[in-house]
């Protein structure tokens, strides 16, 4: 049983008193889920600040099996992507909002396929967020907006991590508490 374990990078979570990888089985389902719902290949675009939680919940391997071609992280730079669908895998801030559009008003300009624009917040979607993607203009081109349920990432039998680096200078030195509600 170990070896099947250690196959799927769980062998340091079995000898946990509760079930710890079932939090990561349940984060990396629902991220399959939301990849398959999305046909053909897929060019999927990350909060920068996700990369690390994201492969301790799915391997690289796993994201190309279910149709993940190219991979980025979100710069304010355009997206240069043949790929059919992009899918935004983000953090609920408004900067991130901002490049958003603008890379989806780039990529509505440029040639190519046409494309289809998915949005999923980690761990979950806010108005605020919503609204500037609509003041910007592109949340009549998204074609989902959604939220993947990142909220604890197992890092060993006995480490949870919500992992959000800067929660402690949000609240107590800028004095915006609402990182506590995302």
């Amino acid at each position: 049983n170990n070896s099947s374990n250690s196959s799927n990078n769980t062998g340091h979570l079995t000898n946990a008193p509760i079930n710890i990888a079932s939090i990561r089985d349940f984060a990396r389902k629902e991220l399959i889920d939301i990849f398959n719902t999305y046909p053909g290949k897929k060019a999927l675009v990350l909060d920068k600040s996700l990369s690390g939680p994201l492969g301790l919940v799915a391997e690289v391997d796993l994201l190309k099996k279910h149709g993940v071609d190219q991979i980025f992280h979100l710069l304010s730079d355009d997206l240069h992507t043949d790929c059919s669908t992009i899918l935004y895998l983000v953090r609920p801030v408004l900067s991130s909002c901002k490049i958003i559009a603008n890379q989806i008003h780039q990529l509505k300009r440029s040639v190519g396929p046409k494309r289809n624009f998915c949005v999923y917040f980690v761990p979950r979607r806010t108005v605020l967020c919503e609204r500037m993607l609509a003041e910007e203009g592109v949340y009549g081109d998204i074609d989902s907006v959604g939220e993947f349920h990142l909220d604890l990432i197992p890092f060993d039998e006995h480490v949870l991590s919500m992992e959000h680096p800067t929660s402690f200078r949000e609240c107590f030195l800028d004095g915006d508490p609402s990182c506590l509600y995302y």
